[in-house]
Order: structure tokens, then sequence, then C-alpha cells
């Protein structure tokens, strides 16, 4: 269940995992820097954002699926481009196509997945508040750990027996591997998560968490949120 604590770590995770995987991209790119600063500097805002004013239950669950979906498909392109950038020269446009195909065949998966009917629901709705069947948030959790760890011991195995182009080839399968595992395994929440934008698209108020009134007060608690909340009623002044 998500409540003021597991919330705001979820979203600190976010932040520093999007961050310090961001640096592995191809930094020889001449404008890479400039992107990558651009990139932690929106992300950081919309991850404050989650984190004390987000009350939709849809967008936060969302972002955590695509982030770690997004990490794996994010090194597997970093890796592919350098790969191919080896052979077709730096900054080659073909070579920046090339880096692009895992994350094609990653959006291609959830694509299939979400167009897919769904088998089994895997939230509870009382009213507008959801909270996530615990049995099926554990059993994807352990199987996406299990894929990881399983691949991290494999690769490691391997990289010491073959060469260096043989081992970015490698690296480039597991990682889109893992996006795509996880997606599959995560295809019960895509769906659910779908569903339940459709539903709240006719509904008067979005989906929210099963704790909100906790999560309130404990932003309330908060410096940042209550800031956030100062700088919103301000807007919300100055509007009327």
């Amino acid at each position: 269940m998500i409540d003021s604590h597991s919330l705001k770590k979820g979203g600190w995770i976010m932040f520093f995992s999007a961050a310090l995987f961001g640096v592995f991209g191809p930094s020889s790119l001449s404008y890479f820097w400039w992107v990558y600063l651009i990139f932690v500097v929106v992300f950081l805002g919309f991850v404050l954002y989650l984190i004390y004013c987000c009350e939709r239950f849809v967008l936060y669950m969302s972002s955590l699926f695509l982030l770690a979906v997004g990490l794996f498909a994010y090194l597997a392109c970093t890796v592919a481009y350098f790969t191919a950038s080896a052979v077709l020269g730096a900054g080659n446009v073909f070579a920046v196509l090339l880096g692009l195909v895992p994350a094609i065949a990653v959006v291609l998966t959830v694509v299939i997945i979400l167009v897919g009917e769904t088998a089994f629901f895997p939230f509870e709705c009382k009213g507008n508040r959801v909270i996530t069947r615990g049995r099926q948030q554990k059993k994807t959790s352990y199987n996406v750990g299990l894929i990881v760890g399983v691949s991290v011991l494999a690769s490691g195995v391997f990289f010491k027996s073959v060469d260096a182009q043989a081992s970015n080839v490698l690296a480039v399968l597991i990682c889109t591997g893992c996006s795509v595992a996880i997606s599959v395994l995560s295809r019960h929440i895509i769906r659910g998560l779908r569903t339940l934008y459709i539903e709240e698209r006719n509904m008067p108020v979005p989906y929210t968490f099963m704790k909100i009134e906790e999560i309130r007060e404990a932003r309330s608690r908060w410096w940042l949120g209550r800031l956030f909340k100062w700088m919103g009623s301000l807007r919300q002044s100055t509007g009327s």
C-alpha cells in the first residue's frame, strides 16, 4: 500500500536512478551534456510534484513503471549507439538510428500489451481510492528482481570470456530483454492502469491513493509540501 513514506522514497529513488544512469549516455555527442542537464532539472521538478503535490494514483504508478522500463531501454540504446558508432563513426545518423532500435522494441512490446484484453485486474477500488493487490505486487517485484539479478550474474561471467564487441552486443540484448521482461511481467498492472485511466476520464475526481489523508497530513508537515501548497494558493488567488 502506498503511504507517505513509500511515496517519498519512491519519488527520490526515481530521481536519483534517472540522474545516475543518465550519465552513462552517449557523451561523445556535442549536445549530450546540455540535454542531460535540462532533463535532470525538468525531471527533478516532476519528482517534486509527485512527492509533494500529486494525488493521482494512475500518474504515480505509471511513472514508476516507465522508469523501470526506461532505464534498461536507455542503457541498451546507449550501448547500441556506441557499438554502431565504433563502426560508422560518432554522430553518424545511421548509428543514432541503430541506437534507437532497443527503445523501439520496448515501445512495441508495451503497445501490444496495452491493446490486449485484461485477464486479471490487479487493483482494488473503493470509490475513487485504489490499492494494488498485495499478492500481485509482491509477485511482480520478486520476478523483476530475479530477472535482473540473474541477468547481471550471467552477463558478468560471459563478459570475461568474449571480446569487447561481443560483450556490447550481449549487453544490448540483456538490457533490452530486461525492459521487455519487466513489461511482460507487469502486463496486468499496465492494462489495469489503462482501465483506471479510461474510467477516471468520466469521473468528477481522478483515482487517488487509499491512504490519501495520511499522505496529505504528512505533506502538511514537510516544509517543501507547505511551500508547494502556498505557491498553489497564490496561483489560485491570482487566477481568481
